[in-house]
């Protein structure tokens, strides 16, 4: 009868989540460091870059942050796709500045 009793028991009761480890926050190492570098060129370069080059490096910036966000914040599904889509936008204007930059420089 307890056999019985504790096999019901365990059916009836709720299993306990499987707890996943959490990423840790220093995964990402390459694209903080990443980072770093774009800031750090930036802020060498600030007073001899013109417009487009400034620009440029914003968008990569904003980017980068952007996606550092997207990886390691918890937000909603529709924020993460915001989020990402916005990452998207600036790397592709970014590449198209680059462009822009290198149509003026060698023409």
């Amino acid at each position: 009868m307890a056999r019985q009793s504790r096999k019901i028991r365990k059916r009836i009761s709720p299993k306990s989540p499987v707890e996943t480890q959490p990423e840790k926050p220093g995964s990402d190492i390459f694209l903080i460091i990443i980072l770093l570098i774009t800031a750090v060129v930036l802020a060498f370069g600030w007073s001899t870059f013109d417009d487009y080059n400034k620009s440029m490096y914003l968008l990569l910036m904003t980017s980068l942050v952007l996606t550092y966000t997207r990886r390691h914040s918890k937000l909603s599904e529709t924020a993460m796709i915001w989020v990402e889509r916005a990452s998207y936008a600036c790397i592709g204007l970014a590449a198209a500045l680059f462009f822009i930059i290198l149509y003026h420089q060698f023409t």
